[in-house]
C-alpha cells in the first residue's frame, strides 16, 4: 500500500508530465503556424538587401523554413513555458511570493524579444558591414540565404540570452542566493567579462566593440539596481 508521501510524489510527477506535454503541444502548434508564415518572415529579415539572396538547393530552403519557424515558435512558447513553471511551483509559494514570481512571465518574454531586436537592428548590420569590408578587393563575396540567416541567428540569439541577465539576477535575489553587494564588489570582474564578450561577438573594430560594450554594461547596472530594490523590499517585509 502506498504512503501519502509516495502518492504526493506521483501526483507531482503526473502534473509535471501533463504540463510538459502542454508545452510541447504549444510549441508544435506555434511551429506549424510559424512555418506557414516562414516566407513572410524571411522577406522581413532580408528586406534590407536590394537583390534576392541565392540558395544552393532545395535543402537550403527547407533549412531556412525550419529554423525560422523554430525560432519564432520558441519565442512564442517562452511566456507559456514560464507560466507553466510558475503554476507548477505555485502551491509552494505564499500570496506575496506568487504575485512577485508571476511578473517573471512577461519579463522573460520581453527581455528575450528585446535582445533579438537589439541583435537584429544594431549588432548584425554593423558586424556584417565590417566583415564584408575585410574582403573588399580580395574576394568576390556572395551571400547565400542560408549563410546569412545562420549569421543572423549567431548574432541575435546570444543577445537574447544576455538580455535575460536582469531577470536571472532578480530571481536569484528574490530567493536569497544573490546579494546586491556581491554584484557591486565584483563589478570590475563583471565589466571585464562583458568586455571580453563584446570583443568576441564583434569584429576587431573599436567602434563596434564600444557599441556592444555600452549596452552590456547598462544591462549589468540595471541588474544591480533591480537586485538592490528587491533586497530592500525583502528587508522591509522582514522588519
Amino acid at each position: 500500500m502506498k504512503t501519502k508521501q509516495e502518492l504526493t510524489i506521483v501526483e507531482h510527477l503526473t502534473e509535471f508530465r501533463s504540463r510538459f506535454i502542454w508545452i510541447i503541444s504549444f510549441f508544435f502548434i506555434s511551429f506549424l503556424v510559424s512555418l506557414y508564415f516562414s516566407s513572410s518572415i524571411y522577406q522581413f529579415l532580408t528586406q534590407g538587401f536590394s537583390q534576392k539572396l541565392i540558395v544552393l538547393g532545395p535543402n537550403d530552403i527547407l533549412w531556412i523554413y525550419i529554423n525560422l519557424a523554430s525560432l519564432v515558435a520558441f519565442t512564442l512558447t517562452l511566456p507559456f513555458l514560464t507560466y507553466q513553471v510558475w503554476a507548477f511551483i505555485l502551491p509552494a509559494l505564499d500570496k506575496a511570493e506568487a504575485r512577485s514570481a508571476f511578473w517573471y512571465i512577461p519579463a522573460v518574454f520581453l527581455c528575450f524579444v528585446a535582445g533579438l531586436l537589439f541583435g537584429f537592428y544594431l549588432v548584425s548590420p554593423a558586424l556584417l558591414q565590417v566583415l564584408l569590408s575585410f574582403g573588399e578587393g580580395l574576394f568576390d563575396t556572395r551571400l547565400t540565404a542560408q549563410n546569412y540567416l545562420a549569421f543572423l541567428l549567431h548574432t541575435t540569439l546570444p543577445m537574447a540570452v544576455v538580455f535575460e541577465i536582469p531577470v536571472l539576477v532578480a530571481f536569484l535575489t528574490s530567493i536569497g542566493i544573490l546579494h546586491p553587494l556581491f554584484l557591486v564588489q565584483y563589478r570590475r570582474h563583471a565589466y571585464f567579462s562583458l568586455l571580453v564578450v563584446a570583443v568576441i561577438i564583434t569584429p576587431a573594430d573599436f567602434t563596434s566593440d564600444l557599441a556592444m560594450t555600452v549596452p552590456l554594461l547598462f544591462i549589468y547596472e540595471v541588474s544591480v539596481g533591480i537586485s538592490r530594490w528587491l533586497y530592500r523590499r525583502k528587508e522591509k517585509r522582514r522588519t
